[in-house]
């Protein structure tokens, strides 16, 4: 395996001991643990110094603090990169690979925005629907899930808002964002399969 290898799997090993972790203390804030506990406090040691600095970075939205959740991709990122660097070498191929990972990483937070995009969409359809028909919506816009649907998708609708106009009062945007973000993501997904069997390119042409 080499020196390289033995690195790597304990980079792996180091990195997915934090990752559950930080998992733990996610499920600990959900029920509210005794603040002596050994348990607790070491948990609270091992995981503050990461998550301290991204809660102030990126601050709760609508109650939700989203910094546990960076913080894991983040991590997750990081162990990809390094196990591919460390196993893939310097080297071409080690670059392709890990190009490829990061793709991989850019692909997965593409695919959940997508969702939040055809949540929000979903959420117009059912209000246009119910004010076509003259019935009440039983869309709460104050829940604080429905607030953060909003607001992450936002900054991708707001500008398509401009351009596209609504059709009998219902506006389109979020569908149009949605069906954008699809195609970008197809692009990432050619991308990777290219990076991950260059040969197979050339062939099926």
């Amino acid at each position: 395996m080499g020196i390289t290898g033995s690195v790597a799997t304990l980079v792996e090993i180091v990195l997915g001991t934090y990752v559950w972790l930080i998992l733990f203390r996610i499920l600990l804030s959900w029920v509210n643990p005794d603040p002596y506990n050994p348990i607790v406090q070491l948990l609270v040691r091992a995981t503050d110094p990461v998550l301290i600095p991204m809660r102030r970075l990126i601050p709760p939205i609508s109650g939700f603090d989203l910094s546990p959740i960076v913080v894991l991709f983040a991590i997750q990122m990081l162990e990809r990169v390094l196990v591919t660097l460390l196993r893939g070498g310097m080297g071409s191929g080690g670059s392709t690979a890990l190009l490829a990972e990061l793709l991989g990483v850019v692909h997965l937070l593409g695919t959940l925005y997508l969702l939040l995009l055809f949540t929000r969409a979903g959420f117009h359809i059912y209000s246009w629907y119910n004010f076509r028909n003259s019935r009440p919506s039983s869309l709460n816009l104050n829940h604080p899930v429905t607030i953060f649907i909003f607001k992450a998708t936002e900054p991708a609708v707001k500008p398509l808002r401009q351009w596209i106009p609504t059709v009998a009062r219902l506006d389109l945007s979020p569908i149009v964002a949605a069906f954008i973000c699809m195609f970008l993501l197809s692009i990432i997904q050619e991308l990777i399969f290219g990076l991950a069997m260059p040969g197979m390119g050339a062939v099926m042409r």
